[in-house]
């Protein structure tokens, strides 16, 4: 007797059919080529693709640092701490950890002070070199809510320390704490 007529794996079938757009898994990493502190840009040329293909989230730190996540490398098991800063530059911050470093986080939850404010994270955005989006809108609510979370992390920060950090004018920044 004939042996019943049986489908191939959907998996199978996907790969033959529409091959050229599944994705396998990277085997291999970026870290050893990403310097201790390191910015990714979000978009653009793919390096963000690449560098997250292997580097997965382990550890939101949540609350007030919503941008702050401990991650590690399944290729080369490197840790990173990153912040992902997407109002001012557009950009991921990486910073590689030792092993007791990450096991601090993991562990008793203490963080690096290196992006625990986001002014921390903003300034190492200007350490870098990298360049802050440019606002066709002068109020965009990316300003307007990096400015109220700069306020809120430290009070009297100044117009001029605001206007470095988001790289606009302090008159831009004056305009911007006269709306909030």
């Amino acid at each position: 007797m004939k042996p019943p007529f049986r489908f191939s794996p959907i998996a199978d079938v996907l790969r033959q059919t529409y091959g050229w757009l599944m994705i396998e898994p990277a085997t291999t990493c970026c870290c050893s080529s990403l310097a201790d502190l390191a910015a990714v840009p979000m978009g653009g040329d793919g390096l963000d693709e690449r560098v997250f293909a292997t580097v997965e989230n382990i550890r939101d730190h949540g609350g007030d640092a919503w941008w702050l996540h401990l991650s590690r490398c399944r290729v080369c098991g490197q840790h990173w701490m990153i912040a992902q800063e997407e109002r001012i530059f557009d950009e991921y911050f990486l910073r590689r950890l030792d092993a007791d470093e990450a096991s601090r986080i993991s562990t008793e939850g203490r963080w690096p002070a290196d992006f625990l404010t986001y002014e921390r994270v903003l300034e190492t955005g200007h350490v870098l070199g990298v360049r802050p989006c440019i606002f066709m809108d002068r109020v965009s609510p990316s300003l307007i809510w990096t400015v109220e979370e700069l306020k809120k992390a430290t009070p009297d920060i100044s117009a001029a320390i605001i206007a470095h950090l988001l790289g606009v004018s302090t008159t831009q920044v004056e305009r911007i704490l006269a709306k909030i």
